[in-house]
């Protein structure tokens, strides 16, 4: 085992030093410890900056579907990263160790809850927009449906609504009653051009003297129905304005029903049947993607870096004046206690020099008084005039 006393752990590069910077570890120290430890922070660093780069995608995602335009998706989508990003890095960062073992009890879960609350926010809130990614061709068969449902339900509204104008309805009555008429007298004209022979010869009887007659009256209400005719035309034209509104009503709302937004999205994968198991299975990955860091930090055992750390903070804080004080209360519980060195030795210092001070202001006002007083005896008339010479 002698080779083992000068151990020294192996020069890390750039790459492994970046994800120690992504875990909130020191490098510093790290590069004086195990490989073990470096291995620990890389992990914990890749988790971090893999949820800072889905959380870019998700906002890209996100801001695509709203805006359609990657110009705004992309600058967007690396700040929200960069946001998450950092969240990550100091919600890891701000983990103790727990215990110091590889198991995590109840009262080191509560401690985590805030961090692990915060981290569970962010895995659903990045999970969203790469869910609706990951089931796009769903959601559009979705969607398809979606769509021919409610445009035929658009369309009968908005035909239900154009049926009852006033207008319209006075329109359709009046062309009803024309071609009632129309009708009436096709029947009409059908029936005198039978007895003027058209339809019935002389064989079988004609119409001998009448057929004139006849065919007089055939010609007469086939004016009419042309005439009819003519004024159903311009009613149908009138009617064709209507018509006219109402097919750009109908098309101007199947063309808005064709833009679907991420909650729309998302409410569509809702209704997909059988998504509910695959989604939420994908949510809980992100999930615990997020909280993973946080996770692993409370089961890590006390390793060569953390005693290490440990040290250094415990010098800094003695160099600062600060002391750790270990009490065992009537119970045998260690208890650590800190005690501020620094201000109490310039509290300490301030005492003495203000005390000084008070001495020899009093030292100072006794000597004068002293002299004041052998000078009086010496020549009082210096000291006391008559009046007469004030």
């Amino acid at each position: 085992m002698n080779e083992h006393v000068d151990y020294s752990a192996k020069p890390a590069k750039g790459a492994t030093r970046f994800l120690w910077w992504c875990a909130g570890a020191d490098k510093d120290i790290l590069k004086y410890s195990s490989y073990a430890d470096h291995v620990k922070y890389v992990g914990i660093g890749g988790i971090v900056l893999a949820t800072g780069i889905l959380a870019s995608l998700s906002m890209f995602f996100a801001i695509n579907y709203i805006f359609e335009n990657a110009a705004i998706a992309i600058p967007v989508g690396l700040l929200w990263g960069a946001i998450i990003f950092n969240l990550d890095r100091f919600i890891v960062s701000s983990t103790g160790k727990g215990d110091g073992t590889d198991t995590i009890t109840w009262k080191e879960l509560g401690n985590a809850t805030p961090r692990l609350a915060m981290a569970m926010i962010l895995g659903f809130t990045i999970s969203a927009p790469l869910e609706v990614y990951i089931f796009q061709k769903e959601i559009n068969k979705q969607f398809f449906l979606q769509d021919q449902e409610e445009q035929r339900q658009l369309k009968k509204k908005i035909e239900e609504s154009f049926e009852k104008q006033p207008d319209v309805i006075r329109l359709n009555e009046e062309k009803r009653i024309i071609q009632k008429n129309i009708d009436g007298d096709a029947l009409k004209a059908k029936y005198y051009d039978s007895l003027s022979g058209v339809e019935n010869d002389s064989k079988r009887g004609g119409c001998h003297g009448s057929c004139e007659q006849y065919r007089k009256m055939a010609d007469d209400y086939r004016k009419i129905i042309q005439e009819n005719e003519a004024k159903k035309k311009l009613l149908e034209i009138e009617l064709q304005k209507y018509e006219v509104v109402r097919d750009k009503s109908i098309n101007e709302l199947m063309e808005k029903n064709k833009y679907h937004g991420l909650l729309d999205r998302i409410i569509a994968l809702e209704a997909i049947p059988g998504s509910s198991l695959p989604a939420w299975m994908i949510r809980l990955m992100f999930v615990f993607i997020e909280i993973a860091p946080v996770l692993l930090k409370l089961m890590l055992i006390k390793s060569p870096y953390d005693y290490m750390s440990e040290n250094v903070n415990q010098i800094l804080e003695t160099k600062q004046g600060i002391n750790r004080e270990h009490i065992i209360d009537e119970n045998n519980k260690l208890h650590t206690m800190k005690g501020f060195y620094n201000p109490k030795r310039i509290i300490a210092i301030v005492e003495h020099q203000n005390a000084k001070e008070e001495e020899n202001a009093k030292e100072a006002i006794t000597l004068f008084a002293k002299q004041e007083k052998e000078d009086i005896q010496k020549d009082p008339s210096s000291f006391v005039k008559p009046d007469n010479q004030a």
